[in-house]
């Protein structure tokens, strides 16, 4: 009879160790965002007085995406525009010239995106690069000519 309760014992703790084993849970990669961009270009006061409101201006914006994770990674340009106008044209801040732009699955543990805005002016040309925040999916940059 003690056999039997052995067997019994062993039996059932056997039961009991194998139920009590634990699955890992699996975290799912995020997954891919679209992420929009907003330019807004306008001048810091209203030029179309200006004895140099004829003067060209040309401006440019540019949205680039590359991948972290490959060493020699190839920037690929999303959207790129370059248009040319007299600068008395040039809307203020209320009338802002809006471009929105969307960039379609972001993989934000693996790319980065690039906004480029500038201007050139009576040949001299100003501007900066910037890196899209991986925590949001639409931000807006603005170009302001001085």
């Amino acid at each position: 009879m003690k056999l039997r309760a052995t067997y019994l014992f062993a039996l059932l703790s056997l039961f009991a160790f194998t139920s009590c084993d634990k699955t890992e849970e699996v975290i799912p990669e995020p997954g891919p965002v679209d992420k929009t961009v907003i330019f807004e270009v306008f001048g810091d006061q209203d030029f179309s007085y200006s004895r140099y409101g004829e003067e060209e201006i040309t401006i440019q914006v540019v949205i680039s995406r590359m991948n972290r994770d490959v060493a020699d990674a190839i920037e690929t340009v999303v959207f790129d525009s370059t248009f040319t106008m007299a600068l008395k044209y040039m809307p203020v801040r209320a009338n802002r010239l809006s471009i929105r732009k969307t960039v379609p699955a972001v993989l934000d543990a693996q790319e980065s995106v690039f906004v480029g805005t500038g201007y050139t002016y009576m040949q001299q040309s100003f501007g900066k690069s910037q890196t899209f925040p991986a925590d949001q999916v639409e931000k807006t940059f603005q170009l302001t000519v001085y």
